[in-house]
């Protein structure tokens, strides 16, 4: 048992070693490297993004394991976005070819708002992102942290998402932070995204109960108060009704 629990210690210190610095990273800008896509176009990101909020999720093709459940789970999550956000599934694996990325792209059935990728510049965007791995040669794989990336339109670092099955509310929110960078949020959408707050100690959105108190107090004045000087008016019209029948 005590193995265990030494063995579980080691792997929670090596994983949280690859997870990026929050404070260093929100708030800065990625380069806007050129991307060889799975089609066999070349473009640069923001060419890519076409004035949209971008997720990156960092993968390599060979993965079997977390990078698929990446995927699936984004896939799951953005539904309702796609006329929104465009997405990147970026390779970090020197190894992986244009084949390699249009089999994933193919195996994964991606929407057109997706693109696998790879760079020869590949280095500056993980470093930006502060996006760190190893290689286990006895594995032949990856030890890398499971994340997306939301960039704003412009290009600046808004949000990481941890896990390899997003919630659609952490998602949803994290797109609107990042969009109302260039455009106007609609009232809703507004008011949707000033219900929650993000939690950086539990890595996702929770729900923002002082302002949604503070909403049902004012809805609470704004509804009782004329209602009570409606019932005394209406009270003391009876009362003056009745004196003047008796």
């Amino acid at each position: 048992m005590l193995k265990l629990i030494s063995l579980l210690i080691i792997v929670c210190i090596a994983f949280g070693s690859f997870l990026p610095d929050e404070k260093k990273s929100i708030g800065t800008y990625i380069p806007d490297i050129p991307l060889e896509i799975h089609t066999g176009k070349v473009l640069r990101i923001k060419e890519f993004a076409g004035g949209k909020v971008i997720i990156i999720n960092p993968i390599y093709t060979r993965c079997s394991s977390a990078c698929p459940l990446m995927t699936e789970g984004l896939k799951r999550a953005i539904k309702d976005l796609m006329n929104d956000i465009k997405v990147i599934s970026l390779s970090f694996d020197p190894r992986d070819s244009i084949e390699d990325l249009k089999r994933f792209a193919r195996h994964q059935s991606l929407p057109e708002n997706w693109v696998v990728a790879k760079s020869e510049q590949v280095d500056s965007l993980l470093k930006s992102i502060d996006f760190r791995y190893r290689y286990d040669k006895s594995l032949e794989e990856f030890e890398h942290p499971n994340l997306y990336v939301v960039i704003t339109p412009s290009g600046k670092i808004s949000r990481y998402i941890y896990g390899v099955n997003p919630k659609v509310r952490d998602i949803k929110l994290s797109v609107l932070e990042a969009k109302r960078e260039s455009s106007k949020l609609s009232p809703v959408e507004g008011f949707f995204l000033r219900c929650f707050r993000y939690d950086p100690d539990r890595g996702d959105y929770q729900i923002d109960w002082f302002f949604v108190f503070d909403v049902l107090g004012g809805l609470l004045t704004f509804l009782v108060v004329p209602a009570l000087v409606w019932g005394r008016s209406t009270y003391r019209s009876l009362h003056d009704f009745i004196v003047k029948k008796s």
